[in-house]
Formats: C-alpha cells, sequence, structure tokens
C-alpha cells in the first residue's frame, strides 16, 4: 500500500466519523480539502469511487434520491455517463471543487468532449479557478475551432485570468448565430473595449479589474490586509454607518452629470434606509418601485446586491439614459446578475449596521445615516486620486447592456470555504 493511498484511508474514516457524529460541515469541508480541486487531480482513479461513496453517504442524509447519481459512480466508476452526471449534480450542489475533479476524470475517460470540457470548465469557474479553466481551454485547439462557446469561454477565462491581450484576441473571431451567442458576444466585445478604455496596473489593481470585468465603479477599498492577502476587498464585514456614508459620499458628485430626477428602490428594510438616507442628503424624491417596466430615469439604490430579486435584476439589465444603479455592498465569491454602476465595497459575508436594532423605525436609521461622518483616514485605502482618474476617464456611463457580476478575477483575495 502505498503512502499516499494510506494517508487517502485515514482521511477517509475521520471525515467518516465526522459525518456519524452528525458533524456536516466539518464533514463536507474535509472532503473539498481532500478531493476538491486543484487537489483531486492526484486522486487515483481506483481511489476516486471510494470518495464519492462517502460523499453520497453525506448527500443522502438530505436527498435519497441524489444519492442515488452518487451511487451509480461507484458502481461503474469508468462510465463517462455516471460521472458527468455526478458532476452536474455536484455544480448544483454547491460543491464546483469536488465537481471539477469527477468532471476532470470523466474528460480523461472521453477525450476532446465538448460537453464535458464546458461543464468542467463551469464548475472551474464556480470555483474560483479561471486560471484552470484558462489552461483546460488551450489545450483543446480543436475544439475550440469548432466550437463558439469553447472559443468564447477562452477569450473569458483568458480575461478572468488577467491576460487581457488573448481576450482582445479572441473577441473578433466570435460569429453568433442566435440570440445566447449574440449575448456572449456581448459580453467579451464590452469587456475588451472597457480594457483598451482603462488598462488595469497589475494583478492588485482591484478596481480598474472591477471596472474591466463587471462595467462598474468601486468606490472603497477595505485597508485591511490591503498588500496581502485581500487586496482591497472584505471577507466577514460588520459593517457600519460611516462605512455607509463614506459610498453615499462618493456617489453623490457623480449625480451631477446626470438629469436623474428621483430615487427607486427595491423592497426590503435594508434598501429602504440606505435610499431615504440618500434622499435626505440630495433632495431627491423616493418613487414606488414600478409594477412593470423599468425605474427610469432615476438613481436605484440597494444596499446589498445579492439580494435584489432575480425579477428585479432582470428590469436592470438595460441601462437607460440618466439612470444610476447604486449598490453598496457587492458580493465577490458569487455571480449576480447584474452589476451595480457604482458600488461602494466588495463583501463576502456582510452584517448591516443596523442589524442589532431590527426594531428601530427606518426613517429613525436612515436620519442616523443621512448625518454620519464617512470613515477616518486610517480605515480607507481608497486612493483618492486613483479614483477621480478613473471617473474623469469612463463617467457618466453610455446606455447599455449592464454586465453580469462575476465572481472573483485576477486579484487575489483570501475567502472563507
Amino acid at each position: 500500500m502505498s503512502e499516499g493511498t494510506n494517508e487517502g484511508e485515514k482521511q477517509r474514516e475521520a471525515i467518516a466519523e465526522l459525518i456519524v457524529a452528525g458533524d456536516e460541515r466539518e464533514a463536507l469541508v474535509a472532503l473539498r480539502e481532500a478531493v476538491g480541486w486543484p487537489h483531486g487531480k492526484s486522486v487515483p482513479p481506483s481511489e476516486l469511487p471510494l470518495w464519492v461513496g462517502l460523499l453520497g453517504t453525506l448527500v443522502r442524509r438530505r436527498d435519497e434520491q441524489l444519492g442515488e447519481v452518487f451511487d451509480a459512480v461507484v458502481r461503474d466508476p469508468d462510465s463517462p455517463d455516471r460521472l458527468y452526471e455526478l458532476g452536474y449534480a455536484l455544480i448544483d450542489l454547491g460543491a464546483p471543487a469536488i465537481a471539477a475533479t469527477v468532471l476532470w476524470r470523466c474528460l480523461a475517460l472521453v477525450g476532446d468532449s465538448e460537453e464535458v470540457v464546458c461543464e468542467l470548465v463551469s464548475a472551474l469557474e464556480s470555483a474560483l479557478a479561471y486560471p484552470d479553466a484558462y489552461a483546460i481551454l488551450h489545450e483543446h485547439a480543436a475544439l475550440r475551432d469548432r466550437s463558439f462557446l469553447c472559443r468564447y469561454l477562452y477569450g473569458f477565462n483568458a480575461a478572468m485570468s488577467g491576460d487581457l491581450d488573448l481576450a482582445r484576441a479572441v473577441a473578433p473571431t466570435l460569429a453568433p448565430d442566435s440570440p445566447e451567442t449574440t449575448a456572449m458576444q456581448t459580453t467579451l466585445v464590452d469587456l475588451v473595449a472597457r480594457a483598451n478604455l482603462v488598462a488595469p496596473r497589475d494583478a492588485r489593481d482591484l478596481r480598474g479589474w472591477h471596472y474591466v470585468l463587471a462595467g462598474g465603479l468601486l468606490a472603497h477599498l477595505s485597508p485591511y490586509g490591503l498588500d496581502e492577502p485581500m487586496h482591497g476587498r472584505y471577507a466577514w464585514l460588520a459593517d457600519s454607518l460611516a462605512r455607509v456614508a463614506t459610498g453615499i459620499a462618493a456617489l453623490e458628485p457623480l449625480l451631477a452629470k446626470l438629469a436623474v430626477p428621483c430615487i427607486y428602490t427595491p423592497p426590503g428594510r435594508d434598501n429602504e434606509i440606505l435610499a431615504m438616507a440618500i434622499s435626505i442628503r440630495t433632495g431627491l424624491s423616493l418613487a414606488p418601485w414600478p409594477a412593470v417596466g423599468v425605474p427610469a430615469p432615476g438613481l436605484v439604490v440597494a444596499y446589498d446586491l445579492a439580494t435584489i430579486p432575480a425579477a428585479q435584476a432582470a428590469q436592470l439589465v438595460n441601462r437607460r439614459a440618466d439612470q444610476l444603479l447604486f449598490v453598496h455592498a457587492t458580493p465577490w465569491t458569487i455571480d449576480c446578475p447584474v452589476a451595480a454602476d457604482v458600488t461602494t465595497l466588495l463583501y463576502q459575508i456582510l452584517v448591516p449596521p443596523w442589524a442589532e436594532t431590527p426594531d428601530s423605525p427606518v426613517a429613525e436609521l436612515a436620519a442616523a445615516l443621512a448625518a454620519s461622518p464617512v470613515l477616518p483616514a486610517e480605515d480607507r485605502a481608497d486612493d483618492a486620486s486613483g479614483w477621480a482618474a478613473l471617473v474623469e476617464l469612463v463617467w457618466p456611463f453610455s446606455p447599455g447592456v449592464r454586465s453580469r457580476m462575476w465572481a472573483g478575477g485576477p486579484v487575489s483575495s483570501n475567502r472563507f470555504t
């Protein structure tokens, strides 16, 4: 028995004990560390069904039918169809790093398969492993030649890995033939156009990369771990009135270049507090969210991008004249259907500043926010001159299609698993 196999047995025994003890979260974390990407690339094919069986035991506790998908791989571990089905299911379960390991094995069995390569790339994107997705697509030149989707994904993952030259080279080769492929082409062409206007300085230029990839302005950079390991993002953040006020202060000069008549906000207490505070600060009136159509022209305000319902996000995909989408907080580890034109900050886990006062009236909290000072200098890494230069170069935005908010990017940050 090899040392690696022996270590694998010990890991599986420890995880099995966690499952028996009912510590499902720790078991899943341990499984992800053992066989999630990129560690899973080195798992021997003979051991993969053992890991799948262990994970299936965990999954079956919540979904007996889904457990059958895991059992099918245990019974027939060299079946590409079974492996593909399992990889797809793992992505849906929110375990893309483990899905990538399963799909990597599937790809080894089938070779140059567009379906498997694209599903593997999807898993890697969800795991924020863009350079690995880029590398896999690079290895499949013949597939890229015959597949619009693979060619698009090659350019997109190159950009998300920091290679804008490759994205520039791929964009002109895309010849769409449907609304879906036209949308993909638009995504990459618009990204390249932004990159041609604003060249990020390096792999730590979070604000520059945010503009290029998401098409929005990032007002505030976290000073905590700025050099290493966060580079301007927040992981866990207990928000404050001063931090929210800092975002409002950055927003106000931008409004001067637009004919914004009123403020709209999706339903929700957090949104209402922020919108009312901005109304107090700017004198803009609050308007009801439209039952049909789009909230334009106007300033659309939300506290947390992740909380905007899909139906309302869909109303904001097309940026209208004199419409500005302002969101205080944007998650950086998950995709969102639309990116804000202006966001204050990027976070992974967020606690609003009024979370501990759930019974306080919205108007009272809004008044306190409107009167709050901004963050002191020691709590900011905002590079005022860099912000001013970027705003001068790109603002105001023209009407058009807003980008999705893509998770991750070339700028690295530590995150919770």
